[in-house]
């Protein structure tokens, strides 16, 4: 049977149909069915069987990465529970230094943002560092805390900032906001803004200008080392770049040392990987069309080269020694204080008239609103464009992609014009090659990359076997005798040399039993 086309009526695919309203109706194209027997979707789905031998595969696949992650956690929680009764002499000891010790002004405000706070530790008059000159002020060094971007914490770098002091060393320990309070750019808008107050106001706080040294540990030294590289691109280029904001001049700093940073972040997300790695894709998330940010890692070589890394253990005195870093003879400022912490112009008392020293004194005037300074902070025009840009996307609800090569100082280094790399200060960066946190391998790759860049400034990598991620901040300072990062940090910031016979020859009195800080290392699951 036929219809008025002459087209079987049975046939199948597109048939023409002519209404009969109407001779010069247009014909209309439609799609015919099959006469007989299931759709297409039809068939392909009764093909389909339901296999419930892998619905209990996976179910039993859930099951048990369920166990595992809670028995990972109970394990890390059991453990630090161990290690923080090992070193529960030492805590105790500097709890009571934090809080009660005169020569520790906690609390000052350096931002308008939450956790915007930082300490500062003077060295103790009788037992100060001899001035070089008269009237010379104290070294200063500026650290970043780290707790892998979630549980940082400005009191974290108490110890160290204790043995430093009483080396006559000023130091500021800087707070910034954590995840989920903030994302990555937001604590390098944190960290950015610390360093910026402590640079403008060195001399004020007691410190020397000219000899300020940037510190950061873990993920603060990731936050230290990126925003250095950042500020120089910046710089170098007259452009505003990704993590920025607000600017300050790399040329302030007279070194940076990196302690167990975790500088290449696509190694460490693979290292890492299952719900740490999901953890830091959101810390890392920015718009997805900003700054060119992608979640993948790139296909550079990341082998070791042979020459930049030097690697310690035998004795802290080598160690420190191929640590140290020559700088440039600089005149020291006059007018510094000699005895006890000057007082602060800029602060007010807090707490109804507490002492600055013990209780959380608020900042009278904002470094944002601040008008910028030429003088001893020497930062430059504040900057900040990309940032702005990001935060108004972010505002807008765009998607949001993990960006790890936009915000990995391994990646920044490796495109870093050797202009802006002229610009960098020594670089000194120490790791455990048993640190099973952050690989160690990211801080001898930032060393390379940096040297391939062209920085004018030596840059040195330690590798020291046997040490964990905790050992240099916690375990050896506790122990007493030398201490390998104090002399590795005395070096970059004080200019010894194997000729100086102070390098290597501190040795610091005991907060913990030896051998407790013995067990504490074996069962620190970091």
């Amino acid at each position: 049977m036929t219809d008025d086309h002459g087209v079987g009526s049975s046939a199948v695919g597109p048939r023409w149909v002519s209404p009969a309203t109407d001779d010069l109706t247009v014909p209309i194209i439609t799609e015919s069915e099959p006469a007989s027997g299931p759709r297409p979707q039809e068939h392909a789905a009764s093909r389909r069987c339901w296999n419930p031998f892998r619905a209990v595969w996976k179910a039993l696949s859930a099951v048990v990465h369920v166990v595992v992650l809670v028995f990972k956690i109970i394990y890390i929680v059991l453990a630090l529970a161990v290690y923080a009764m090992l070193l529960m002499p030492g805590f105790l000891r500097m709890i009571y230094y934090y809080f009660f010790n005169k020569c520790v002004v906690r609390g000052l405000v350096y931002g308008d943002k939450p956790r915007n706070r930082l300490d500062l530790y003077y060295p103790p008059s009788s037992r100060a560092a001899p001035a070089t000159t008269e009237g010379a002020t104290y070294p200063l060094v500026i650290y970043v805390t780290g707790g892998a971007w979630t549980i940082g914490y400005k009191a974290w770098g108490a110890l160290l900032a204790r043995r430093l002091s009483e080396q006559g060393v000023l130091v500021a320990c800087l707070d910034y906001r954590n995840f989920p309070q903030g994302d990555a750019l937001d604590m390098l808008e944190d960290v950015n803004t610390g360093i910026c107050w402590v640079l403008r106001r060195a001399h004020r706080l007691g410190g020397d200008p000219d000899n300020v040294t940037l510190v950061g540990q873990s993920a603060g030294g990731h936050l230290a080392g990126l925003s250095l590289l950042r500020q120089a691109e910046q710089a170098a280029s007259g452009r505003p770049a990704l993590g920025a904001t607000p600017s300050w001049s790399p040329g302030s700093l007279k070194a940076f040392v990196g302690v167990s940073g975790a500088f290449d972040l696509v190694d460490l997300a693979a290292h890492r990987g299952g719900t740490f790695r999901g953890l830091l894709d959101r810390i890392l998330a920015v718009d997805a069309s900003s700054s060119g940010a992608t979640g993948g890692g790139g296909g550079a070589a990341r082998g070791v080269v042979q020459g930049i890394v030097a690697t310690a253990g035998v004795s802290a005195s080598e160690a420190a020694a191929a640590a140290t870093l020559p700088v440039a003879d600089r005149d020291a400022p006059p007018g510094g204080p000699s005895g006890p912490p000057p007082a602060l112009p800029d602060v007010e008392q807090g707490g109804g008239g507490a002492d600055h020293k013990h209780g959380e004194t608020p900042l009278l005037q904002s470094p944002v609103s601040s008008p910028p300074s030429s003088g001893a902070g020497g930062e430059a025009p504040p900057g900040g464009a990309a940032d702005a840009a990001v935060r108004g996307k972010r505002r807008g609800g765009g998607a949001r992609v993990p960006a790890y090569d936009a915000l990995s100082p391994l990646e920044a280094a490796r495109h870093m014009a050797p202009d802006a790399a002229a610009l960098l200060p020594d670089v000194l960066l120490v790791h455990g090659t048993t640190d099973k946190t952050v690989p160690c391998e990211g801080s001898a790759r930032l060393a390379q990359a940096l040297q391939a860049a062209g920085a004018a400034r030596p840059v040195r990598c330690v590798l020291v076997p046997g040490k964990t991620h905790t050992a240099f901040l916690l375990e050896d300072p506790m122990r007493g005798g030398r201490d390998l990062l104090m002399d590795c940090v005395l070096g970059a910031v004080l200019g010894g040399g194997e000729d100086d016979p102070s390098v290597g020859g501190r040795v610091n009195s005991s907060l913990c039993p030896g051998f407790l800080c013995t067990l504490a290392g074996w069962v620190c699951p970091f």
